[in-house]
């Protein structure tokens, strides 16, 4: 639905980790996030023997109204509503 922004906040970062949304490739930076639009495609590798954290989240795209983010919302708590699901997330 192309709503949401993915943020990627570097937590640990060894050696040869980088990550890559269409033609851009980063190496990771602990402590230096950035947002992205997941519906381009994306990957991310870890050539280390080390593990990576990174703190994943997502925030609503910035040209979006309230009253789409309502809609939005409205939207997903009716598909939760017919599917037996509780909503995990709101405004």
């Amino acid at each position: 639905m192309n709503t949401r922004l993915i943020c990627h906040l570097p937590v640990i970062v060894p050696g040869k980790c980088r990550f890559r949304v269409g033609n851009e490739t980063r190496d990771w930076v602990e402590g230096k996030g950035w947002a992205f639009d997941d519906s381009i495609e994306h990957e991310a590798w870890n050539g280390s023997d080390r593990t990576r954290v990174i703190l994943l989240f997502d925030v609503w795209r910035p040209e979006l109204t309230d009253e789409e983010r309502r809609l939005v919302v409205s939207l997903f708590e009716t598909i939760d509503a017919h599917s037996g699901k509780k909503p995990d997330w709101e405004i």
